[in-house]
């Protein structure tokens, strides 16, 4: 699980994505889940996330406990994109669709993009990004309402910087090609 970039959930707080996002939980009484978060019981943290996770843990992280989560643990999600509502054509029909299922694509299409431009640039692919997003955490734009209740708990809130229900936040597009093109 640390070899893979982790994708979460936002949704507009208004019609606009200048009006900010927020976490994307489950609607009250539902059972369906758009995003989730959290620390794995089984992969260790690798050490690309460990300063962000850190301080999350100390400044932000609910008192459950290590009973309630191992937050020793890989921390997910890394990013997160749109993923409710968005318009989808299937079999002729418009439909809106949600959860990280939506929002993934969204992340991996940006990653193409970038690619792409780093090929016309004579660079090679991307590869594992996953030590770039944290080590330029400026390129997202920071998610900090919402939570991600569940397993008995109110989840862990959204937070400034990386947070186990938005990770860093959402892609600027201009700010991740400027990195991106700069590297090597």
């Amino acid at each position: 699980m640390d070899e893979i970039t982790s994708v979460g959930a936002t949704t507009l707080l208004n019609s606009s994505i200048y009006g900010g996002e927020q976490a994307v939980a489950s609607p009250k009484g539902l059972l369906s889940y758009y995003s989730g978060g959290g620390f794995s019981s089984i992969f260790p943290r690798p050490s690309w996330q460990s300063k962000a996770v850190a301080k999350y843990l100390d400044k932000y992280a609910p008192k459950y406990g290590e009973s309630v989560f191992n937050s020793s643990g890989r921390a997910y999600p890394d990013v997160s994109a749109l993923g409710l509502k968005l318009a989808t054509v299937y079999l002729d029909q418009t439909l809106g669709v949600g959860g990280t299922s939506a929002s993934a694509p969204i992340f991996a299409s940006i990653i193409n993009l970038l690619n792409e431009e780093r090929l016309e640039q004579g660079k090679g692919p991307i590869g594992f990004l996953n030590p770039i997003i944290y080590k330029y955490p400026e390129m997202f734009n920071d998610v900090t309402i919402g939570s991600n209740p569940g397993c008995g708990t109110q989840g862990f809130p959204a937070s400034p910087e990386w947070d186990p229900v938005t990770g860093v936040g959402t892609p600027d597009y201009n700010k991740m090609r400027e990195v991106f093109l700069k590297l090597k």
